[in-house]
C-alpha cells in the first residue's frame, strides 16, 4: 500500500538483557534515519554517499541479549509494517553485517487509533546468538517506520 514516513517519529534502538534491564544505544529522528523514507516498501535513498553513518557502540551484547527497535509518534496515528525498511549496522564477532526488518521481526502493524508520545516496539526484536558478541553500528544505515496515507 501507498505510505508516507510518520514525521517527526523517534527511532530508539535498545540492548535488553535477558533480565529485561536495558540500555539505549541509539537515538535518531525518522526523516533522517531513513531519508525521503521507504514508499511503498522501497527504500528511497540507495546512494551510499545520502546514507547516514552509524559508528560502532561500545557496549557488547552477549549470548541471549537482544536488540530492540522502538518508535515514538510525535501525533496519533498508526504505522504499517510492510512499508518499513530497516537496514541497521551491527558487528557481530568484529564482522560487519547488517540487520533487516525480518531480522527485528517487525510484521505487526499499529493500529489507527495509537496515541502520540508512546514507545512501541516495533517487532519482537534481535537475540543475539549464544557465543557471540555484538555491537551496534559501524556503518551506513536506513531506518524508516511508514505509516499508510
Amino acid at each position: 500500500m501507498a505510505s508516507d514516513q510518520i514525521p517527526n517519529a523517534e527511532i530508539r534502538i535498545y540492548a535488553v538483557s535477558p533480565g529485561g534491564d536495558r540500555r539505549r544505544l541509539f537515538q535518531g529522528i525518522n526523516e533522517q534515519t531513513g531519508p525521503s523514507g521507504s514508499p511503498d516498501g522501497a527504500q528511497a535513498v540507495v546512494k551510499d554517499n545520502e546514507l547516514p553513518y552509524m559508528p560502532v557502540n561500545p557496549f557488547i551484547l552477549k549470548g541471549g541479549d537482544k536488540l530492540m527497535v522502538c518508535g515514538v509518534m510525535k501525533a496519533a496515528k498508526g504505522a504499517d509494517a510492510s512499508d518499513a525498511i530497516m537496514n541497521i549496522p551491527i558487528r557481530r564477532n568484529g564482522a560487519q553485517e547488517y540487520l533487516s526488518t525480518a531480522d527485528i521481526g517487525y510484521t505487526v502493524d499499529i493500529p489507527a487509533s495509537s496515541v502520540a508520545n508512546v514507545e512501541h516496539q516495533l517487532g519482537a526484536g534481535y537475540t543475539v546468538p549464544q557465543g557471540d558478541q555484538v555491537q551496534l553500528g559501524g556503518g551506513k544505515y536506513f531506518i524508516s517506520w511508514e505509516d499508510e496515507i
